[in-house]
């Protein structure tokens, strides 16, 4: 990318007659071949107050920023590349390019890359129940980037025959930004997080509309109509409290024959010493004492009190409602789509794990 991107624009860099500037873009080269994008723009900063005019500044500073997530500003420097290259139409590919495929760059955007095969496991939900009547709707509860949205509007795309209404719930760093690690918080307080989904919303089909509500769950639950959708997601915050107030309100929103679904179900109560997790419940993410292994106490309480034993699929949970409350359900006549988006070794570890399961009907 980065001889793609120094191809683009005709500009001579010393032609602006500052030895400053030639260093300073040097350094930012060097941070670019780095993928240190925080670098990138701090040197650009420093080269575009040289050479405002400069459009390889401008290109290059358009990367970095796109790729730490901040589309609004990477959208200005590509129409200043643009304004100022006196053959500016590579550089018009080159956004189009860019801006018309998923954005996966953002820190902690893969927030399934622990466990990538709970993202076929939720396309398989879709297919299970790919026949109900239009507009299929679907509600996430927690969606950050927009990485499993990604996996949802996949999955609507390949299965659902007419359209399906996706709507995304969460603050985007509002409220609850101090709930994940710094990196993660820095994006949601910085705007980028929220962005960066905008822009992953943006490119779906037709067949598949994008709802963003922002705020959190207690404030916006209740204000959607009861047995309105089809499919309810809930990776939300992962306390005890706030995990059972979203399933019970779920509960509430889900039609008949739908799946309420969720993430990080580790263990389940009955795996667990129960005394440890109620103990732990407003703990987010900690070791299990019988295994050794990180698991999340609020979700296998809360999931655990409402439904008692679930389906669970290598840490996605799922249950279907029918007139008798809710049921257990299997993914053996299912099909599961792998993430398109997803790099290679993810890849190879979602072969690797359903090589030796027989949980899922079939893997394309």
């Amino acid at each position: 990318m980065l001889d793609q991107i120094s191809e683009t624009t005709s500009s001579d860099l010393s032609a602006d007659g500052s030895s400053e500037l030639d260093i300073t873009f040097a350094l930012a080269q060097a941070c670019f071949s780095k993928n240190d994008w925080e670098g990138v723009c701090h040197h650009l900063k420093r080269a575009l107050e040289l050479a405002p005019e400069n459009p390889s500044s401008h290109l290059f500073f358009a990367y970095a920023l796109f790729s730490l997530g901040d589309i609004s500003k990477s959208i200005r420097h590509f129409d200043l590349a643009i304004l100022h290259e006196k053959n500016p139409q590579s550089i018009e590919d080159l956004k189009l390019q860019l801006f018309s495929t998923p954005h996966i760059t953002l820190k902690g955007f893969f927030q399934g890359a622990h466990a990538p095969e709970r993202q076929i496991f939720m396309s398989a939900a879709v297919d299970l129940i790919k026949s109900h009547p239009a507009p299929f709707r679907l509600l996430e509860i927690g969606s950050y980037a927009g990485s499993s949205l990604l996996t949802w509007a996949n999955a609507a795309e390949n299965f659902l025959d007419g359209e399906c209404h996706i709507t995304c719930v969460d603050p985007w760093g509002e409220s609850g930004a101090d709930l994940y690690n710094s990196n993660m918080t820095k994006t949601l307080i910085s705007e980028r997080a929220y962005q960066v989904f905008c822009h992953n919303a943006s490119l779906n089909r037709e067949n598949v509309r994008v709802t963003p509500m922002r705020g959190t769950s207690s404030d916006i639950l209740p204000t959607f109509e009861p047995n309105s959708f089809n499919l309810i997601y809930i990776d939300g915050n992962h306390h005890y409290a706030d995990v059972l107030h979203d399933i019970v309100e779920s509960a509430k929103l889900l039609k008949s024959g739908g799946i309420i679904c969720g993430d990080d179900l580790e263990f389940q109560l009955f795996q667990c010493e129960q005394e440890f997790v109620e103990n732990n419940k407003t703990a987010d993410f900690i070791k299990e004492p019988k295994s050794g292994e990180l698991f999340h106490p609020g979700v296998t309480l809360a999931v655990a009190e409402y439904f008692g034993e679930v389906s669970n699929f290598a840490g996605f949970w799922a249950m279907q409602k029918s007139s008798n409350g809710f049921e257990k359900i299997s993914l053996n006549e299912a099909t599961g789509l792998r993430p398109p988006i997803w790099p290679r070794e993810f890849h190879k570890r979602i072969t690797a794990y359903f090589e030796d399961s027989d949980e899922l009907g079939r893997l394309i």
